[in-house]
């Protein structure tokens, strides 16, 4: 779909200060009159056509998907869990799921904004995410700023993953989940070659690190029969010695969601990949995930998804 300009730097600022969290980056656009092209959950695009006359300025907000960034020009910084980042050429960043940020564009940036989910990563990459891709699952990690030989090799790979994603073959989205995991296998080798981390500050970000590697943990845990599935703020705040309450609400705060979204969402992260690349039937796969029966699997994909498991295996 076309992109309709609007001078952002005005309506941002009309925006009360909260932070909504939107589920995806075509949900974002929309909230600030703009429309964007999304098909499924994955996207790429152009930074050049992505904003209207600088200077712009974003509200708090969060998203629920992985954002990285690759800037060939422009100028500006975001900030992320109370820590500020400039912004400018031969800059590379993401951003995980949950996060509090904003972004400030002094002058317009140029280069690529590539989102995805944690569901189109598992069914492309049904392997723990948690052991090859670990920095998916932190907190917060700089931007890192990297010198013209690395980042020429990078902007190659984005500019791979673009022409792709214009492209309307059969096999495209497997293309691009391959094309994804290859740049998250560089992007691990960066973060580890620049040492590119920053560790948690304030213990309610402590508890936020704590409750997602928890989670993560419990579904491996779950899936290979070593554990029951966690399901509820109390399952969590025993295992964390916590009161549910203080624990529930610092999840909130934290992230945006709450803990049943953040459970309900890794269960059909995994539905999806099963779904996709296993010979399970729907019953079996339901009570692999810990459903009584079929019918109730089935709602509750059909409520997440808006099909049901049959139709998304056949699609």
């Amino acid at each position: 779909m076309p992109l309709r300009k609007v001078a952002l730097s005005r309506f941002f600022y009309s925006l009360p200060m909260e932070a909504k969290l939107y589920v995806s980056i075509s949900d974002f656009f929309r909230s600030i009159q703009m429309e964007l092209r999304q098909d499924f959950d994955f996207t790429i695009h152009s930074l050049d056509h992505l904003h209207g006359e600088p200077p712009t300025q974003s509200p708090f907000f969060r998203t629920n998907y992985h954002a990285f960034l690759l800037l060939t020009g422009g100028r500006g910084y975001y900030t992320i869990d109370h820590h500020r980042f400039e912004l400018h050429a031969g800059a590379f960043y993401f951003t995980n799921p949950g996060h509090l940020k904003s972004f400030f564009i002094e002058d317009n940036l140029t280069g690529y904004l590539m989102t995805f989910s944690e569901a189109f990563l598992k069914a492309n990459f049904p392997l723990p995410l948690e052991n090859d891709f670990p920095f998916l699952f932190r907190e917060t990690t700089p931007v890192m700023y990297l010198p013209p030989t690395i980042f020429g090799e990078l902007q190659s790979s984005f500019d791979h993953l673009w022409r792709e994603y214009q492209q309307h073959s059969p096999y495209q989205q497997r293309i691009l989940g391959s094309l994804l995991v290859a740049l998250l296998f560089k992007t691990n080798t960066l973060l580890q070659q620049y040492r590119a981390r920053i560790e948690t500050q304030g213990r309610a970000a402590a508890i936020g690190t704590a409750f997602r590697q928890l989670l993560h943990q419990n579904m491996l845990d779950f899936l290979q029969g070593r554990a029951p599935l966690l399901r509820t703020a109390n399952d969590y705040a025993q295992q964390l010695h916590l009161h549910p309450n203080h624990l529930a609400q610092t999840i909130k705060s934290e992230t945006g969601k709450t803990i049943k979204q953040w459970v309900d969402e890794k269960i059909l992260a995994e539905a999806k990949t099963q779904l996709v690349h296993s010979d399970k039937t729907i019953t079996e796969i339901a009570y692999d995930l810990g459903f009584s029966d079929r019918s109730n699997f089935a709602r509750f994909f059909k409520k997440e998804v808006g099909q049901t498991p049959g139709h998304f295996r056949k699609s």
